[in-house]
């Protein structure tokens, strides 16, 4: 495969960078994941990559199975490469447009600071955390929260983490503290949070 570039584009609540690969896609299949998600997944080389079904990214993988063409990627919170399944990406790509384009070099000024706040969410529930984090989205924290750190280790797959903004340890405790207040998640039943912070 070959680097060809990496863009930004909104997803899942935040601005996400895709990174897009020249490539001859071996085989294309349609499979069920362990919830029944229909899941899309691609052979190139001795790799596999998998996500989310999309009608409109099938169509393309399938018409151009076996001929040169590209793929795009999405690096998880786990480091590995997933099947980016917004079809926006790939036909702007095909249109030529060219917005949202970025570098290497911009992913990494949108990721300065020495800590960033983030938020699990359960696909299976629904059920979120917010929690802040002073290290690298890939050292392997997860949470300081018990209950999410079980059943996340049990079931990962179920997990979905998004980063909601980087700065210093700092500013992002404050924004952390922020955001549980402003959500009651402490007292929500739809948050895996305990505590807001303040202590009384």
């Amino acid at each position: 495969m070959k680097f060809i570039k990496t863009v930004k584009h909104f997803a899942s609540g935040s601005d996400k960078f895709f990174d897009i690969f020249e490539c001859t896609v071996d085989e294309v299949q349609v499979e069920q994941d362990s919830k029944g998600r229909k899941m899309l997944a691609v052979s190139i080389g001795d790799k596999e990559y998998k996500g989310l079904w999309n009608k409109s990214v099938e169509e393309h993988l399938t018409t151009n199975e076996g001929s040169p063409s590209f793929v795009v990627l999405w690096k998880s919170p786990k480091g590995t490469y997933m099947l980016a399944y917004s079809w926006a990406i790939w036909n702007n790509y095909i249109t030529g447009d060219v917005c949202g384009d970025t570098t290497e070099g911009a992913r990494e000024t949108a990721e300065t600071g020495d800590a960033f706040v983030y938020m699990w969410i359960d696909m299976a529930n629904d059920r979120k955390y917010i929690g802040y984090h002073k290290g690298t989205l890939d050292d392997g924290y997860i949470a300081s929260n018990d209950q999410l750190r079980q059943e996340y280790l049990a079931d990962t797959s179920r997990f979905y983490r998004t980063i909601l903004a980087w700065g210093t340890a700092p500013e992002m405790h404050t924004l952390e503290t922020l955001l549980l207040l402003q959500l009651g998640a402490a007292s929500a039943g739809s948050f895996f949070n305990i505590s807001n912070n303040l202590r009384t």
